[in-house]
């Protein structure tokens, strides 16, 4: 993409936070954009309090639920959500033990072509409880190859798409779409505040609006690691109570080669 395809997007997109690997800029509805250096963070420091804070609710709840089935508690319910926090953890656990691996100074990403597509829709079956549940409707026009490190480039877009479904209304829309090297994943969901826009990609940072919402604040934060380690380019436009649109920078495969 371009400096004039991003310029085109700002321009069009504002409030927008546009997130680089050396510097994040905010560009406000009005006025010039407010440019913030890239700290890189503590690696060591980041995956323990990424581990304490992602672990500790499915552990507190596993626990209760262990001592209810002891208690013969409705046995069979129990189990179904021992089951249901097992697998959470076991998603944050790979999830962890990838982000170490890129975090590694010798790190060599493992570079694949895949189908977008049926990356997203690989994605989208393990939230198909959610979905289901607030009856969402997606429209998806993902078709083409990409070359990235699967397993990382994975975890980005399951955080992305994971905060679509959770903010987003019962019965609302999302939209996935990749057109013209840049994929976009948008809902109309609670939207963030403008002013707080800035911040939404520090470590454990949650809109005011949110905070009644389970969650760690530490989704975009985890995108913006991994995608600074491939130097993607990527930006977050949001407007309250309008939704959030993100927009990530990807080079599609020319298949005509």
């Amino acid at each position: 993409m371009s400096v004039t395809d991003w310029y085109e997007i700002i321009e069009k997109h504002k409030p927008i936070l546009l997130i680089e690997s050396d510097k994040i800029v905010f560009y406000p509805s009005e006025g010039d954009g407010l440019v913030q250096p890239q700290k890189l963070t503590d690696t060591k420091t980041f995956f323990v309090s990424a581990v304490s804070h992602e672990l500790f609710t499915p552990v507190t709840a596993i626990i209760g639920l262990v001592q209810m089935a002891k208690d013969g508690i409705y046995v069979q319910e129990t189990l179904q959500k021992i089951e249901k926090h097992a697998l959470k953890m076991q998603r944050i656990l790979e999830q962890l033990v990838v982000l170490s691996k890129v975090e590694k100074e010798d790190f060599v990403p493992n570079l694949t072509e895949l189908n977008l597509e049926t990356l997203i829709k690989e994605i989208l079956e393990e939230f198909k409880g959610r979905i289901e549940e607030k009856n969402l409707s997606f429209s998806i026009n993902t078709r083409g190859l990409i070359k990235v490190d699967r397993e990382a480039f994975k975890i980005a877009l399951r955080n992305l798409i994971s905060n679509a479904v959770k903010y987003s209304p019962h019965g609302g829309e999302i939209k996935i779409h990749f057109e013209k090297n840049v994929l976009s994943i948008e809902d109309r969901g609670v939207g963030i505040p403008e002013s707080e826009l800035k911040n939404v990609t520090a470590r454990f940072y949650r809109a005011s609006n949110v905070r009644t919402v389970p969650g760690s604040g530490l989704g975009l934060a985890i995108v913006k690691h991994i995608l600074r380690r491939f130097n993607i380019v990527w930006a977050i436009h949001s407007k309250l109570n309008q939704g959030t649109k993100v927009f990530i920078k990807i080079e599609r495969i020319d298949q005509s080669k």
